[in-house]
């Protein structure tokens, strides 16, 4: 189950997809020195937590967040600081990322902020919240996201929410899931394994996934049946998850679906067979790079950003000049990942792109490669 990425943005917001324009003007860069190119990205993207545009300063926190584990000592303080501040932006999205990256970056002296922002207007700013206590240290996190799976209306949203419907509430859920299944959390397995049974198939997905991550052995006959659920999703996700947990019968069907007549079941069986050493996986993924449509390109870029293969590094910084914004953001993103110095000078041309957010996600994978 690949988890969601900027700029989806994990929550799930289909009326905030408002339209990029490139600048008018854009910022001339004519840094040599890795030091001071360094300096110049974080101080940038230090400067634009503060951008006019949610998206922009959104997108920033998120680049903050991905470069926490490889920013140098001296800008991790800066950087704490400068998130801080930017947790009260009147925002949820801006302020849903903030917390992501505090979760990452910050220590004790955060967890009062953190616990503040459990009572956040915005619900998906606090499952966050309680996703990012748990990484601080404070189990009180990890046992919030518990309890949230069982709450029916879900206590992690408003009355006047739920009285929408129930739709939100089980996004939310997927979401708590999600954050457990990061955390690695052996407390919730017993909880997830009851999700796999959840009428919502992208609960059952996500239960699925999260199982896997967390390498739940017992979790393997649940497992095995959803492998013939009615959704192709679930069974793609348990077939991962089966995989990772060394099953044969999860490897046999990731290949059945690599010649699946829809390409987005293909490329993420693909992307599952990768990410348990299946090098064919690898290639298909390689050759979606060239797939005309700009989706399916985005989710290959990125799956392959996180298997951090260097033999793919040339087709990936070709992406760099495609002519989709959202594509070059998610090219820089994953050479960043993979940090390996060669790209250093592509993506330094793209801090002089059009665009703010392939400029942001340029900063942010210029320190991942400076740090790593």
């Amino acid at each position: 189950m690949p988890k969601a990425e900027i700029i989806r943005m994990k929550p799930d917001r289909g009326k905030r997809q408002d339209v990029q324009v490139p600048d008018k003007k854009t910022m001339s860069v004519d840094v040599e020195d890795r030091k001071q190119l360094g300096r110049f990205c974080w101080f940038f993207l230090r400067n634009v937590l503060k951008d006019e545009e949610w998206r922009t300063r959104a997108c920033a926190a998120w680049g903050i967040g991905l470069a926490a584990d490889r920013l140098p000592p001296e800008w991790a303080q800066p950087a704490l600081s400068a998130l801080t501040e930017a947790a009260a932006d009147k925002d949820g999205f801006v302020r849903f990322w903030v917390i992501d990256a505090i979760g990452k970056l910050g220590d004790e002296s955060h967890i009062a902020l953190m616990r503040s922002a459990l009572n956040d207007k915005d619900d998906y700013v606090r499952v966050n919240a309680a996703k990012a206590l748990a990484q601080l240290g404070r189990p009180e996190g990890s046992q919030l996201l518990i309890h949230m799976l069982s709450q029916t209306p879900s206590m992690i949203s408003s009355k006047e929410q739920d009285s929408r419907g129930s739709r939100r509430v089980w996004k939310l859920k997927v979401f708590a899931i999600e954050c457990l299944g990061e955390l690695g959390s052996l407390a919730a397995i017993p909880q997830i394994n009851l999700m796999l049974r959840e009428p919502q198939w992208p609960i059952r997905a996500s239960s699925a996934w999260a199982l896997g991550v967390i390498g739940d052995k017992k979790a393997v006959p649940n497992l095995r049946g959803l492998l013939h659920d009615r959704e192709k999703l679930v069974r793609v996700s348990a077939a991962e998850a089966l995989a990772r947990l060394g099953e044969e019968s999860g490897m046999v069907l990731l290949k059945s679906l690599l010649i699946d007549e829809k390409k987005m079941f293909k490329y993420k069986a693909a992307e599952s067979l990768a990410k348990v050493g299946y090098k064919t996986g690898v290639v298909l993924l390689s050759e979606a790079l060239k797939d005309s449509d700009t989706a399916i390109q985005s989710l290959a870029i990125s799956a392959l950003g996180k298997l951090g293969d260097v033999s793919i590094i040339d087709p990936l910084s070709e992406k760099l000049d495609s002519d989709n914004w959202q594509v070059r953001s998610d090219a820089a993103i994953a050479l960043g990942r993979i940090g390996v110095d060669h790209p250093l000078p592509l993506l330094k041309k793209k801090l002089e792109d059009p665009m703010k957010n392939v400029r942001v996600c340029s900063a942010a994978a210029i320190l991942m490669i400076l740090g790593k």
